[in-house]
């Protein structure tokens, strides 16, 4: 029977000691796997052959105060949600959450190993750890994503199939899935077996796929020298947020019309910026659209880009008593809650009082979409 869920965070993290799971990398590449380092001031980091050491960060811990993060020395001894499964599961409790969306920061590590080859073999053994091990102890309580590597649509799609094998609920994407930061027709690969596999798609944090620096679109034309250089996409994006960057890339590219039933959470955009949002980039469609069609070779969308924005994208969100209050903009039953432990934006281990008040006067059956039936939904946790 499937546990009957009261309160599930939608955007949780797990920063982990490499030395837990490192003695899954083969045997030949061991010894260049993540390892832990202290850097000068005592802090951890992790570090991969050679390359920059990544610390927890000042920002990743909720067991120090707002005024005093910048004098924090963390560790994986004394920052919360670094420790064992277990601990977790007690931290959890803690804060009155029945379940987490794990999302791991390793990912951005493990691009710097020199080679593929390599790359991949690390990302294969940390989701057969996180599968294995880590959501072995709780699997209903503690969900975490697979990380899809950015090496190509060929490895993105073999590591998807081996995570939707050893059971994993869901996976994230950095980039697109053929490693570029705008899609590809290459990508259809992959969007097509993520259907087929029934796996949840994921983005954290950004709502775009790359730097933001990077191209958006291959577009038809070169503009004229006398044409301003600027990102076109960004037109749409002027005054709001630009978390929408990916799932408009996604319209422009025409994903979503060749895939009707792929769908998307994009987690920790927040949502107060939604209803602004949603009628600005409408307005800013029929006001620098035809230009952009003309210097670029845009083509024009089949609906309007807000309606994409609205079908089959879910939008993750912290305290945003703003975003709750206009929720009906795009409506609740795309909205995920989530509290960002054990990162410095939860209120852990007070989520649900913090919670209770931003969600005040909104209807049970609401209330419950955002907090539970969505996740449940979108995750299939009911199976």
């Amino acid at each position: 029977m499937a546990r009957q869920y009261k309160v599930i965070s939608g955007d949780g993290h797990i920063d982990l000691n490499p030395d837990v799971w490192r003695n899954r990398v083969a045997a030949k590449w061991r010894d260049r796997a993540p390892k832990r380092v202290k850097m000068p001031n005592g802090s951890d980091a992790v570090v991969l052959d050679g390359g920059e050491p990544n610390t927890i960060g000042i920002t990743r811990s909720v067991r120090v105060a707002h005024s005093d993060l910048a004098k924090q020395v963390p560790t994986f001894e004394n920052s919360a949600g670094t420790g064992s499964p277990e601990k977790r599961v007690r931290e959890q409790d803690q804060d009155g959450i029945d379940a987490e969306i794990l999302y791991s920061q390793i990912s951005f590590v493990l691009r710097q190993a020199r080679e593929d080859d390599f790359y991949c073999e690390l990302v294969r053994a940390y989701n057969e750890f996180l599968a294995e091990e880590y959501m072995a102890a709780a699997p209903d309580r503690l969900i975490p994503m697979g990380i899809i590597p950015i090496s190509g649509v060929k490895d993105a799609v073999r590591e998807m199939e081996h995570c939707a094998k050893i059971g994993l609920k869901g996976v994230k994407l950095d980039r697109f899935p053929s490693g570029k930061s705008y899609p590809t027709p290459e990508d259809d690969v992959f969007w097509k077996a993520a259907i087929e596999l029934r796996m949840p798609l994921t983005n954290h944090n950004t709502g775009r796929f790359g730097t933001g620096r990077e191209p958006c679109l291959k577009y038809d034309k070169e503009p004229g020298p006398d044409v301003h250089q600027r990102e076109p996409l960004n037109y749409f994006f002027r005054f709001t947020n630009d978390a929408m960057a990916g799932a408009i890339q996604m319209a422009f590219a025409g994903v979503w019309d060749r895939f009707p039933t792929l769908e998307m959470y994009w987690a920790e955009t927040m949502i107060g910026w939604l209803e602004y949002g949603l009628w600005q980039i409408d307005d800013h469609y029929r006001r620098y659209m035809p230009m952009i069609h003309e210097n670029w070779g845009l083509k024009y969308l089949e609906r309007q880009p807000s309606e994409y924005l609205k079908d089959r994208n879910y939008w993750g969100f912290l305290h945003d008593p703003v975003g709750v209050r206009t929720r009906d903009c795009i409506g609740v039953d795309k909205l995920i809650w989530g509290t960002d432990f054990a990162h410095a934006a939860s209120e852990w281990p007070n989520s649900i009082p913090i919670m209770e008040k931003d969600f005040s006067g909104v209807p049970q059956n609401e209330k419950h979409a955002m907090l539970v039936g969505n996740v449940v939904r979108y995750f299939r946790l009911d199976s």
